[in-house]
């Protein structure tokens, strides 16, 4: 089960990162020199910014899940040790915490 999840979180961060280079790509495309079509590229823009952090922390989360996987800590409470439920696991893979710890 173990190395499946690192085989499914190793592809995801791979799409992740495709998307964070399609990022920069669009980013070093420039700005339209026309001043009405720049305030639309300013809004995309924002929407590129989030869409990068975002899957900038994901690509972390999963990143540090996998050395957990390695190190045998996966699935393990971080903050009380306990196991973290396979339901919680099931819906958010790379978390650190059991639900009570979470809370």
């Amino acid at each position: 089960m173990t190395e499946q999840l690192k085989k499914q979180f190793t592809k995801r961060i791979v799409e992740l990162q495709q998307r964070v280079s399609a990022i920069h790509r669009d980013f070093a495309d420039g700005r339209d020199t026309d001043w009405s079509e720049q305030a639309g590229e300013r809004e995309n823009e924002e929407v590129l910014n989030a869409l990068e952090s975002e899957a900038k922390i994901e690509i972390q989360h999963l990143s540090n899940a996998i050395t957990r996987m390695e190190n045998g800590n996966y699935g393990i409470c971080q903050t009380c040790g306990d196991e973290i439920a396979q339901q919680r696991l099931q819906v958010q893979p790379a978390a650190l915490n059991c639900i009570q710890c979470a809370d």
